[in-house]
């Protein structure tokens, strides 16, 4: 695997340096960065766009994306070794190349900085060596040893269970041509057992070791994977087109709620994946947002209030809270996002809605601010924002958005972040079957993170959509 949790671990001056002496390069749709067979001369960290990672074997589908913050190369350039696969742009993006001859120089004159940086590189290594160790045992593992444990008999009467009753219904749905509100209550309940099941087994309260876990969770991913592969919504959310399984068009179809699929059984699994928690929580937390947004205008009588959305997706949210303004010049909106399809999308609600002067999108993204690469320039704002930015980001990406928003707050101007929940109990499912992998954070987690950041405080208030899934962490800035 080329992709790399380096940049979570690499000390802040080491990073500084990297960012100093490396140089931008775009690349074209289609445009080669890594050849499998080569060998690296760089290091290069993904700023914007998407990357493929091809294992260059005839007809294989791509099994890896390079989105922003990811960092390719690394093994190739340390080890001498040849790269295992070509790394290929998906459409025009950007990286920061960092030449080895130079970067070979910094690490041979300054032993200091030399032992951070490998002591940064072997916690990646070490994090990818575990991560693969962990997915061969699980591949290799004793049947019968799993057998023998309750969790595991009781996780595989449940899979046996789904399948079972997913055959019932293709015939049901083949010989009457329409499935009985009996037959899909009696589904739905069954889903939300086997989810929760999932949440038990795989959970951080099961007494399985990670290894167990990773085997109940593979076998789990294979029996599900061609009833989700009839799906639209969670085919999607599996395949991740843009990189991210939560992408804007994602997002729209949580958002418009509509199940769809091939099939007979395609929709119906579909409306699984939309009435689960996580799908609701996010339905939830687009109010929450517009009835924010709206709050900070009223709080500000007769003035123009500036609101930025960061990693804004379909901005849906802010179009509602348009919609119930009686003034919409009072409302000012800076939609910040690295995908230009996403900003594309928004767009053209934007010019049907005649608020194109209100709104203003801006191609920009986290990491180039984490990295000072940043362009973007804003008025003071009443209210900075990110629904679910931060579910993706380890506490140090996050320090960087709040030192960004701090910075461009105005006072008395109010901070709130979304999060994921641990409680969510849908989490295990989502992991395993879909590899939606967040990063899940308690209250106690923001208050933290609050503290460390430049507001040095915790949180003014943390409330929760109604499904108690995704928490919202709000922070105001000092006079």
């Amino acid at each position: 695997m080329l992709m790399a949790n380096l940049l979570d671990v690499l000390p802040e001056y080491v990073l500084s340096w990297i960012v100093q002496k490396g140089k931008e390069r775009w690349l074209e749709q289609g445009e080669v960065l890594l050849r499998e067979g080569e060998k690296s001369q760089a290091l290069y960290i993904v700023l914007d766009g998407l990357f493929g990672v091809d294992s260059g074997v005839h007809d294989s589908p791509l099994s890896e994306h390079a989105a922003p913050g990811s960092v390719v190369g690394d093994v190739s350039l340390f080890t001498g070794t040849a790269i295992h696969a070509r790394v290929v742009a998906h459409e025009r993006s950007l990286v920061l190349e960092i030449n080895k001859q130079l970067l070979d120089g910094k690490l041979e004159h300054d032993h200091v900085y030399a032992a951070d940086f490998y002591r940064a590189m072997l916690l990646s290594v070490a994090f990818r060596l575990h991560h693969a160790r962990t997915e061969h045992f699980a591949h290799h593992a004793d049947e019968e040893e799993l057998r023998r444990h309750p969790q595991v008999r009781r996780a595989q009467v449940e899979i046996d269970r789904f399948k079972s009753t997913m055959l019932r219904l293709d015939k049901e749905a083949l010989k009457e041509g329409v499935l009985s509100d009996a037959s899909l209550q009696q589904f739905h309940e069954m889903s939300h057992d086997l989810m929760d099941i999932s949440h038990e087994v795989l959970g951080t309260a099961s007494s399985l070791s990670d290894i167990m876990k990773q085997q109940i969770g593979d076998r789990l991913q294979r029996e599900m994977l061609p009833y989700i592969l009839t799906t639209e919504t969670a085919e999607r959310f599996y395949s991740k087109p843009r990189g991210y399984a939560g992408d804007y068009l994602s997002i729209h179809n949580i958002y418009a709620n509509k199940a769809s699929g091939a099939g007979r059984l395609g929709p119906v699994v579909d409306r699984m994946f939309l009435e689960t928690p996580p799908s609701r929580a996010v339905r939830n937390r687009r109010a929450l947002l517009a009835r924010e947004i709206v709050a900070s205008v009223e709080a500000r009588k007769g003035e123009v209030v500036n609101v930025m959305c960061m990693a804004s997706g379909p901005a849906t949210e802010v179009f509602d809270a348009f919609s119930v303004l009686p003034d919409r010049s009072r409302l000012k909106v800076t939609l910040l996002d690295i995908d230009l399809q996403a900003l594309a999308f928004v767009d053209d609600v934007r010019n049907r809605l005649k608020l194109s002067s209100q709104i203003t999108l801006v191609n920009e993204n986290l990491i180039a601010l984490y990295l000072g690469r940043g362009k973007t320039k804003v008025e003071p704002q009443q209210l900075i924002y990110s629904i679910g930015l931060i579910d993706y980001l380890n506490d140090k990406l996050v320090n960087k958005l709040l030192q960004y928003a701090y910075d461009n707050l105005a006072p008395g101007g109010r901070v709130i972040l979304g999060n994921f929940h641990p409680r969510n109990p849908a989490k295990e499912f989502m992991d395993y079957v879909l590899e939606w992998n967040l990063i899940h954070r308690t209250e106690e987690d923001m208050n933290r993170l609050f503290l460390r950041s430049p507001f040095k405080r915790e949180c003014t208030n943390i409330q929760f959509e109604g499904e108690g899934v995704n928490l919202f962490a709000e922070c105001i800035k000092d006079h």
